[in-house]
């Protein structure tokens, strides 16, 4: 009879650990969110208002179900102004159980009485504007979070490129990582920040 040393039998053991390990599944991202053109430039209009559609896409894990959209009202730097924000008519709900949904996530309302500047942060000028959509497995609770903001502009656009280089230092100063964890409420939860450059709304 063979008998096989200590030390073969640790080198076994390690192998048979370490295939064990690789064979692993990878775990899919359970909560997705991602928002088209996050960061919107417009002018602002000489009479009357104008509706920001803001599109993109939700999608769940198997398993995983919608709890909750949060958004932000978007207010400027120093709180003087602020642009209203509303959910858009996209039912999240169809997208649980390893669905997806395309479509207005949310909308903002821009009015001739805006303060021309950039609005993209919280009441008090500190953290980014959010909007959230968290899911659920019944154990635990993921969200996922991106920053959104409007750069309004005046009509004539006299000052708009000093406008737009300015609030582009500004939103960077304020738009950290760390930003994006904050009022989370729940355990389990998790948020992925997303920072991009101001786009033209068409």
């Amino acid at each position: 009879m063979k008998c096989v040393s200590g030390s073969h039998l640790f080198m076994l053991a390690f192998v048979a650990i370490s295939l064990s390990a690789f064979a692993q599944p990878v775990c899919a991202v359970p909560v997705t969110l991602t928002i088209d053109n996050p960061h919107l430039t417009v002018r602002r209009p000489a009479t009357g208002q104008i509706v920001l559609n803001f599109t993109g896409t939700v999608s769940f894990g198997d398993d995983f179900d919608f709890e909750e959209a949060i958004l932000d009202v978007d207010y400027n730097h120093s709180s003087s102004g602020g642009i209203p924000t509303e959910l858009g008519s996209l039912d999240f709900s169809k997208a649980d159980d390893g669905g997806s949904v395309s479509g207005i996530l949310f909308t903002a309302l821009v009015s001739s009485s805006a303060i021309p500047g950039l609005y993209g942060f919280h009441f008090g000028g500190h953290d980014p504007a959010e909007f959230s959509i968290e899911g659920s497995d019944e154990r635990r609770f993921v969200t996922v979070t991106q920053t959104f903001s409007i750069l309004v502009t005046v009509p004539d656009g006299g000052n708009s490129a000093l406008l737009l280089g300015t609030s582009i230092l500004i939103l960077f100063s304020f738009s950290s990582p760390a930003a994006a964890w904050r009022r989370r409420r729940k355990t389990g939860e998790c948020s992925f920040p997303a920072l991009f450059l101001p786009r033209v709304a068409t």
